[in-house]
């Protein structure tokens, strides 16, 4: 989030080993807290942690890797070559705030350059990076801002308030992060910096809150909602059971009825977004004690949403959604003959499970497999909370040259259907029913980084064992579809 100026130019020199802490208040959503973050101003690599008091997150930049740090307290890279371009280019603005275009970078290409603006507007790709936007003030020469493309998102990073903090060294001590297709925004205020002689840049380890009682693992019946989910009983707080949704592709939810049930009241006010363009504002509960089966997890933060019942056949409603926080601390077997989910904790991790391994990668927080769909190549979500259709997304369906053909398919409400072949890893899946809906505004249906997203009605073909430690999946078909 923030940087110094670049080695790249002459007067403002970076001595490699110069580390810097900065810290100071950060505000995100209508809760207000603090940051710091370690920062080497000569490569790009950080770590940073943000601190609203129900709400503690983090991220960083290994000089290899980007990690995010969710609300559980759990780190994961991020993998996908979509990520890595776009850790890339984030150190490269950090390395390079205090040397405009074109002198720190030859490539880079003016646009707008209209005098009425004020700015001075280039376009700058990195070496294996991503494309950034780089607006300078005309008056003073600074950096005013930066726009880089996320998965389903722009980010904008706006830059004010610069100080010298050393000889040639000068910070925004203002920083405004602009989400703008989530109406949302993180500002950060630098009260204090300081030198440092060494830091990791490393996520930090898994915290001590998760364990199987009386036992190495525990199985669960679910209910398969005919296919189309996978519900859990969950217990809370000592209450339950609730039926939860497994959902690798969300987070830990609850409903507004289950929060009320458990006596919580949501703080702070946050911008979700998920399937289709409708953007939820939600507010954080602390669990203290979560229990599936024999699986136990304590002091937990779990956002509230509003959330359909889905119709369930079940006797109980939708409660919530375990999402990535439960996948990043036990191995999660899901076995459709069965009807059952086994866990195991996630250091028990194994070699080898009943399958083919498939290598899992991440752009963010859901996991992706190499596959494609009709012989062109690209990333694949595995979603077991996506109840319908495998999706083709818009982005990449332009992009080679399918989208006039799926736009042709059968119209179904929002939808378009149409058959055909998808590949997850080494499985070829043919006459697979897709849906495509064609540009979005935001959320899922807006990524730029993915091909497809498969859901249960295509993966309860396998029985699967996600182990995120080893950043695999194993997919074993099953025996109506081998």
């Amino acid at each position: 989030m923030l940087g110094c100026a670049a080695k790249a130019e002459a007067s403002f020199p970076q001595p490699s080993g110069r580390l810097l802490e900065v810290s100071g208040d950060f505000q995100q959503g209508d809760l207000r807290g603090t940051f710091t973050r370690t920062v080497d101003p000569a490569s790009g690599r950080f770590a940073e942690a943000d601190d609203l008091g129900i709400v503690r997150t983090g991220s960083g930049f290994d000089g290899r890797l980007a990690w995010l740090r969710d609300v559980s307290g759990a780190s994961h890279f991020l993998t996908s070559d979509f990520a890595r371009r776009l850790a890339r280019s984030e150190a490269w603005i950090t390395t390079h705030l205090m040397c405009p275009p074109p002198s720190c970078s030859p490539g880079a290409v003016r646009i707008r350059p209209g005098k009425a603006s004020g700015f001075d507007v280039w376009r700058v790709r990195p070496p294996r990076g991503a494309t950034i936007e780089l607006w300078y003030d005309r008056r003073s020469g600074r950096l005013d801002r930066a726009i880089l493309q996320y998965p389903e998102n722009r980010i904008i990073h706006h830059y004010a308030d610069w100080r010298e903090v050393g000889p040639g060294l000068r910070l925004p001590f203002a920083q405004r992060d602009e989400d703008p297709e989530d109406e949302s925004e993180s500002v950060y205020t630098v009260r204090h910096v300081a030198k440092k002689q060494s830091a990791s840049f490393a996520p930090p380890p898994l915290p001590n809150d998760s364990r199987i009682l009386d036992g190495r693992s525990t199985t669960i019946p679910f209910e398969d909602d005919n296919g189309r989910r996978v519900y859990l009983p969950v217990y809370l707080n000592g209450k339950g059971p609730f039926a939860f949704e497994l959902d690798n592709g969300g987070h830990f939810i609850l409903t507004a009825a289950t929060a009320k049930e458990l006596g919580l009241e949501a703080q702070g006010s946050f911008a979700s977004t998920g399937a289709g363009n409708e953007i939820r504002w939600s507010g954080y509960v602390h669990i203290g004690k979560l229990r599936v089966g024999n699986a136990e997890v304590v002091n937990q933060t779990a956002k509230v949403l509003p959330l359909s019942h889905n119709e369930r056949p079940g006797p109980l409603p939708r409660a919530g959604i375990l999402g990535l926080e439960f996948f990043e601390r036990f191995i999660v077997g899901v076995d459709h003959g069965k009807k059952t989910v086994s866990l195991a904790p996630i250091s028990a991790s194994q070699v080898t499970h009943p399958g083919t391994p498939v290598h899992l990668l991440f752009d963010e927080d859901a996991p992706l497999v190499a596959g494609g769909f009709e012989a062109a190549k690209g990333n694949v979500m595995l979603d077991i909370g996506n109840a319908g259709p495998t999706i083709i997304e818009y982005h990449w369906a332009e992009q080679h040259g399918l989208a006039s053909k799926l736009a042709r398919g059968t119209r179904a409400g929002s939808r378009r259907l149409s058959r055909g072949t998808i590949n997850l890893g080494p499985f070829t899946l043919k006459n697979v029913e897709v849906a495509y809906f064609g540009p979005g505004e935001r959320g899922s249906e807006s990524t730029h980084s993915v091909a497809a997203i498969a859901g249960e009605p295509l993966l309860s073909r396998f029985n699967a064992v996600y182990d995120y430690a080893r950043q695999t999946v194993w997919l074993d078909p099953v025996a109506e579809h081998r």
